[in-house]
């Protein structure tokens, strides 16, 4: 199995294409107070095919009625209790565990801004997971409104005329320069969020070139300006 969503228990999507995304993925995966919000979407009410729809958590959030009678086929797994991590990375260590190699995360961010942020960040920790056959984990963040990549080394990424663009040095000393976007990048390293925000792109594609050891936040916009 080679690709997962993750549900977190943020603001539930709201994007078509996202939606249209968890009814076609072989596996979705849930925190499990996501999982309400996902039986009271009911988007699979009138889908084609349902996913298997795995649950991470303790279920303290779930109501009896949703755990004993799930409205769909429903796996629920209760084995990652570790109190250091958030409900978000066990679901990611879960899918890791399942051979997957490729991640999207939707829901992790609306709500309360803390969780918003704290997700967020956590980016850089998945982007250094390995998965089972040993390659980097690929994963990216959705919102309603755009996108989250996290680079560790230099990347073509593909874009469009006008989509906004913004780079957030999350951890470590890189140095970087952008080719493609609207406000040239040259050698420069960030020490503050705002430094590499709002940028545009000019065309299909710009390329970041890294230096040094660190994980840079790329976020896309879904539209142009």
């Amino acid at each position: 199995m080679s690709n997962a969503i993750i549900l977190a228990n943020g603001s539930f999507p709201r994007r078509l294409e996202a939606l249209q995304a968890m009814q076609e993925i072989p596996l979705l995966i849930c925190c499990d107070g996501a999982y309400n919000r996902l039986v009271e979407s009911r988007i699979f009410a009138n889908a084609e095919r349902i996913p298997e729809v795995h649950v991470v958590g303790d279920g303290d959030s779930l109501s009896d009625a949703i755990r004993n009678h799930p409205p769909f086929p429903t796996v629920f797994v209760n084995d990652y209790k570790d109190q250091e991590t958030n409900d978000l990375t066990k679901t990611v260590k879960y899918a890791v565990s399942k051979g997957v190699d490729r991640i999207v995360i939707l829901g992790a961010t609306g709500l309360r801004e803390d969780h918003a942020l704290a997700n967020i960040s956590l980016l850089a920790d998945y982007s250094s997971m390995l998965t089972l056959a040993g390659k980097p984990l690929g994963v990216r963040m959705y919102s309603d409104y755009g996108y989250f990549t996290p680079l560790t080394s230099s990347r073509e990424i593909h874009s469009f005329a006008g989509q906004q663009v913004s780079l957030f040095l999350l951890e470590g000393d890189v140095r970087l320069s952008v080719e493609g976007l609207k406000y040239p990048v040259e050698n420069r390293t960030f020490r503050h969020w705002w430094e590499g925000s709002l940028n545009e792109a000019l065309g299909d594609r710009f390329t970041v070139n890294l230096s040094g050891s660190g994980t840079l936040l790329v976020y896309q916009t879904h539209d142009a300006k």
